[in-house]
């Protein structure tokens, strides 16, 4: 394994950093932190597939970050205007804050996010698979159209909830509601199963009331025909 913070200093000197636009440090077998300063320029920055366990970006024209597939822990919150990708998936990451109007694509899945808070105007994906998340405020618009929960259980809490709309229409916070997607599952094949089943009971219905006027018809003629 090779320290992170020595080899970035040792291949990219402070006197070079203000030129280079994108940066890959993927699979290097990099670990421990890193701090990201002198790159006022880079637009791109991929650091996946190493075992870092803490960063710090002071990146003001960056686009991209993959940090996916390392060792980050405990809370992370990221400011930025310019940011438009990023991708922490597969880490250890318990709380992500994320203040970033920029935002189009982010994906957080396979973490140990217990909260995951997101501001951007323009966000049209959202990846949080496999997380245990208890509360999803989104303050969105309706440019969001892929949004993947799989394997998330929302726990039940005291705060005012609303589910989460299939086309947001407004920039409000938007909580999502305690279900899970096997919820969603089973709400969408309650629905499959209960057209039919209303169709079926409509239908006896009917025929019981045919049946029903039938017999009372029948039984009029009889009574006619008796006085006759």
């Amino acid at each position: 394994m090779v320290n992170g913070q020595q080899y970035l200093d040792a291949n990219y000197p402070n006197a070079s950093r203000a030129s280079i636009t994108e940066l890959d440090l993927s699979n290097k077998n990099l670990e421990g932190e890193m701090t990201f300063r002198g790159f006022t320029t880079l637009l791109k920055l991929n650091i996946s597939f190493n075992m870092i366990t803490g960063l710090h970006f002071f990146l003001p024209s960056i686009q991209q970050i993959d940090t996916s597939h390392n060792l980050l822990t405990s809370t992370h919150s990221f400011v930025s205007s310019t940011l438009q990708k990023h991708n922490c998936s597969f880490n250890k990451i318990t709380s992500f804050v994320l203040n970033v109007p920029s935002l189009t694509h982010f994906d957080s899945s396979n973490n140990l996010l217990s909260e995951l808070s997101i501001s951007s105007i323009i966000l049209t994906e959202l990846n949080c698979s496999n997380n245990p998340i208890t509360l999803l405020p989104l303050n969105i618009t309706s440019k969001l159209t892929s949004f993947d929960c799989m394997g998330i259980q929302f726990s039940k809490t005291d705060t005012a909830i609303t589910s989460l709309p299939t086309s947001p229409t407004s920039a409000n916070s938007l909580p999502i509601s305690p279900i899970s997607a096997n919820s969603c599952n089973s709400f969408n094949l309650g629905i499959g199963l209960g057209i039919p089943l209303f169709l079926s009971i409509l239908g006896w219905i009917v025929l019981g009331i045919i049946f029903f006027y039938k017999r009372r018809f029948k039984k009029v003629l009889l009574i006619s025909g008796d006085l006759n």
